[in-house]
């Protein structure tokens, strides 16, 4: 059992508490929108998150397991990713209200006003119809075992051969991450293009996710001063919200001034973004940690 070999490995315990840690997030979070009247959009936004987690730990976990238990979890990591695609498209017309009805965009003219409320409307009902098919969703997953299928799966052994030393899992994956962010910040210096901006702030995203991991694992790990690398995720996540926002407006608002001054804000944006990732020396752009920082402790004390 994984429980056994748990108790055997140097961070086995840890890594497997932090999946199960996940998966439970998930599936309180899965019950409650099948059963909540209304699925407030900080609640939708808790179950995203948890789901993003969720399949990062998975793919972490399916590195110890041996090749029927990993082609065994690939159908049900496509239910989760599933499940996570339908949540994220009310998610865009939530951020889309949310925008539209706060104070960070431009007021509208009186002749764009009226469009702008026909848009909020639709957007409204879209919504409504969007959580009422996630809740059917929500059941479903929920009645087809998914939460339990799972945690059936975490029972399974690892493999001997591939649990050496959780530490190296985690240094391997580091490696493979920061290469991922490097190439996504190279490219989106070239060209600071809608996508390559989105596609960094993805990378950025699952590099910090697992540094988070590694020191919830480990007390000892030195998670880095990230305060920059934030306020450069505040800005790309910005940068996607307008970015949604003008890609969903209606054929009469896209011309309007309305629209344009979010233009003239997404076009400054993207240029302090050029600025921004061409001058500062990232955390990412210096190499692994494994060979700046040489060996330290592994994570035994979370086992």
């Amino acid at each position: 059992m994984a429980s056994d070999r748990a108790r055997t490995v140097p961070g086995l315990a840890g890594l497997l508490r932090d999946v199960r840690r996940s998966l439970a997030a998930v599936r309180g979070e899965l019950e409650a929108l099948a059963t909540r009247p209304h699925a407030t959009p900080e609640s939708l936004h808790d179950l995203h998150r948890a789901l993003r987690r969720l399949r990062q730990a998975l793919a972490l976990w399916a590195r110890l397991l041996g090749p029927a238990d990993r082609r065994a979890l690939r159908p049900l990591d496509r239910r989760v990713a599933r499940l996570a695609r339908l949540i994220g498209r009310v998610r865009d017309r939530d951020v889309m209200l949310g925008l539209i009805e706060s104070a960070n965009l431009p007021r509208p003219s009186a002749d764009d006003l009226p469009r702008l409320l026909r848009l909020r409307a639709r957007l409204r009902d879209d919504a409504r119809t969007g959580r009422e098919l996630l809740k059917v969703f929500a059941r479903s997953e929920i009645d087809g075992r998914l939460a339990e299928h799972l945690e059936t799966l975490l029972r399974r052994p690892a493999r001997a051969d591939r649990v050496p030393s959780v530490r190296r899992l985690l240094e391997d994956e580091d490696e493979r991450r920061r290469l991922r962010v490097r190439a996504a910040h190279r490219r989106a210096r070239r060209k600071s293009s809608v996508n390559r901006l989105h596609r960094l702030r993805l990378q950025i995203r699952r590099l910090r996710h697992l540094d988070e991991l590694r020191a919830r694992l480990d007390p000892a790990f030195p998670v880095p001063n990230a305060t920059a690398v934030r306020r450069l995720q505040a800005q790309l996540g910005r940068l996607h919200d307008l970015d949604i926002v003008l890609t969903g407006l209606d054929a009469d608002l896209r011309g309007s001034r309305w629209a344009e001054a979010m233009r003239e804000e997404r076009r400054a944006l993207r240029a302090g973004l050029r600025r921004v990732l061409r001058a500062r020396d990232w955390p990412w752009r210096r190499g692994s940690r494994r060979t700046a920082r040489g060996p330290r402790r592994s994570p035994a004390a979370s086992s």
